[in-house]
């Protein structure tokens, strides 16, 4: 493994721990009581320190990449977005015309992160062919 794709590890998995960390304290914070209010509104804002810098890691390992690798991950990143992003605006349509279950903004992210995995997979598999 190179030096670039080992810090990408190190700093990706100790922002991963800390939004975990965070996550569960924020929550645990917020059930028992202990926050209410704009202070418990704030508190449930704080795993996105983690998560941006787990973004930082992502936009360094990206600009470390050969121009292959980059146009690989430019393309999933496009397809995931689209895709998730076309999913979200047809579901919005629907829930205008039918009675269908409500769906939190927080699904947005983890979607597009999936999407963008098998987008990935599927581009690179393309490419080998």
């Amino acid at each position: 493994m190179s030096d670039v794709s080992r810090r990408y590890v190190k700093h990706f998995g100790l922002a991963m721990l800390a939004y975990a960390l965070v996550l569960v304290g924020s929550i645990i914070a917020i059930r028992n009581g202990e926050l209410s209010g704009w202070s418990a509104g704030l508190a449930s804002l704080t795993p996105l320190i983690p998560a941006l810098y787990a973004l930082k890691a992502f936009v360094e390992r990206y600009k470390a990449m050969d121009e292959f690798q980059q146009r690989i991950t430019s393309e999933a990143l496009l397809w995931a977005t689209g895709i998730v992003g076309f999913a979200a605006f047809g579901y919005g349509f629907l829930e205008g015309a039918v009675d269908v279950p409500t769906i939190s903004l927080l699904w947005v992210m983890p979607a597009i992160c999936g999407v963008y995995g098998l987008a990935q997979g599927v581009l690179y598999w393309k490419a080998e062919r």
